[in-house]
């Protein structure tokens, strides 16, 4: 049988399967819009543009890191790859910040850590892609040489603590937050100075300390906890008016970060299991708790002057 024969005897059937497949894309389109969004929709303040020749040959996600060994004594051995994340800081994040310092000033903590989340995002998937995720990976390269964990032996990319004490970490770098501000527990002076006022410990590092770069060990009990879901729960449409831009999102082992786009708000993640699923784009915050709690009960915790009382 031809071809034009075949097309004709099942006319129908392949009518069928088109629009069942127009119907299939229609809905997928549909249930993402309405549980994630682009950022390019976002009231962002910091534009980011595209990178430059020259900086995107030097900055790029496939980049090896350098390859170290340490002797920390009493027979301690640290061998593996260091980031470069601090490089990426100083020629890409603060110069494109820059311009905007003045107005970000201007605003409330809670706006300034929104913006510095949005642009950090911005950049870093601008530069390495969508998923920057880098194991051990900080913005100031605090964290101990890798020698072992996802992408662990690239120079750039965060890991979800990581990702999480970027823009409190930002807001210090750049004047915006003093270390003896609260909020700024959430970035390393910061914890140092809570660590010495308190006696707790730095930890999360391979050998113990890691020069308090903030990991989820520590982010677990940091702050004040605004929500907690149970493993299974749902965040009630009665919660969300408790939460905020800048609070931290934790499961066991793993964090991300809440923003606000266009009055809503929405989850944010270096790697993880949310993100992904909607091409790591923004996700409803309520969607992603859920999805959080699958496994695990939730923790909502918060440094940051509450805005909503």
């Amino acid at each position: 049988m031809s071809l034009l024969g075949f097309l004709k005897q099942h006319q129908k059937n392949l009518g069928e399967i088109f629009l069942a497949a127009v119907i299939g894309l229609v809905v997928w389109f549909w249930w993402h819009s309405t549980r994630s969004i682009d950022l390019r929709f976002s009231d962002q303040l910091v534009k980011v543009s595209s990178p430059s020749v020259a900086l995107r040959a030097k900055f790029h996600s496939n980049v090896l890191g350098q390859e170290v060994t340490f002797n920390r004594g009493a027979g301690r051995i640290l061998h593996g790859y260091l980031t470069s994340n601090r490089d990426f800081l100083r020629e890409v994040i603060a110069p494109a910040i820059a311009p905007y310092l003045k107005q970000l000033k201007q605003m409330p903590p809670t706006e300034q850590i929104n913006q510095l989340t949005l642009a950090g995002y911005t950049l870093f998937q601008s530069y390495f892609g969508k998923d920057f995720y880098r194991w051990g990976g900080d913005l100031l390269d605090l964290d101990d040489p890798q020698e072992e964990g996802a992408r662990h032996q690239y120079r750039y990319g965060l890991d979800c603590s990581g990702f999480v004490a970027l823009p409190y970490e930002l807001a210090v770098y750049l004047g915006l937050m003093k270390p003896t501000a609260p909020g700024a527990e959430f970035a390393s002076k910061g914890f140092l100075l809570y660590c010495q006022r308190t006696g707790r410990k730095d930890q999360g590092g391979r050998l113990g300390a890691n020069r308090y770069r903030l990991d989820t060990i520590d982010l677990a009990d940091l702050g004040r906890e605004i929500l907690a879901i149970p493993q299974n729960g749902r965040l009630r449409r009665q919660d969300l008016k408790y939460l905020q831009p800048g609070d931290i999102v934790g499961r066991k082992g793993h964090f991300g970060i809440l923003v606000e786009i266009q009055h809503k708000l929405y989850y944010l993640e270096s790697g993880g299991w949310v993100v992904p699923k909607f091409g790591y784009r923004p996700v409803r915050a309520e969607v992603a708790i859920k999805l959080l709690a699958t496994r695990y009960p939730i923790s909502v915790r918060r440094v940051l002057p509450d805005r909503n009382l």
